[in-house]
């Protein structure tokens, strides 16, 4: 009788696992190589970036929010490769769902450098496949999403997405 439930535990545990991974796996995977969305039109930090302004060199696209913890750890990976990026790649910043005078202090804060743009009610967010904070999407010369990076990124990792994405980065 034990042994039954037990192996009844595991079955339903099995199951919900793959449900689970079905269930994220749509909802990232479905915007895989489609056309990135429009980028929010609101500027924190300058310039204004459209996806017409990043075609021809790979980007990423970085949500975050002054109230995430991880955004915190980040942010500051974020800007080491944004100021060694010398034109093989873009970075753009997009503060998701926060008042605009916290992300303001953040920015300050953190002394970010590349361009920030605002979706206030996280509506852009969502369209590019945001579920958690931070997330990056990796778009290609031709703005299409080739890759989600949830969770907190390193210099490093945003770097490699971007290669594979076809930047040719020098040294």
């Amino acid at each position: 009788m034990r042994r039954a439930a037990l192996r009844g535990l595991a079955i339903v545990a099995v199951v919900g696992a793959l449900v689970l991974a079905v269930v994220l796996s749509g909802s990232s995977g479905s915007r895989i190589g489609r056309p990135a969305p429009q980028l929010p039109k609101e500027v924190l930090v300058p310039p204004r970036e459209t996806l017409a302004s990043l075609r021809g060199k790979p980007a990423a696209i970085n949500f975050w929010a002054s109230w995430c913890d991880p955004c915190r750890k980040e942010t500051p990976e974020l800007e080491r490769l944004s100021r060694s990026l010398h034109g093989e790649a873009r970075l753009v910043g997009v503060d998701y769902s926060d008042g605009r005078g916290s992300a303001e202090s953040f920015i300050g804060e953190f002394g970010v450098t590349y361009p920030v743009l605002r979706d206030p009610d996280g509506v852009v967010g969502d369209r590019y496949g945001v579920t958690g904070l931070p997330t990056t999407a990796i778009l290609n010369s031709k703005g299409r999403i080739v890759q989600l990076l949830r969770g907190p990124q390193t210099e490093g990792s945003v770097r490699a997405a971007l290669r594979e994405a076809g930047a040719s980065f020098s040294g």
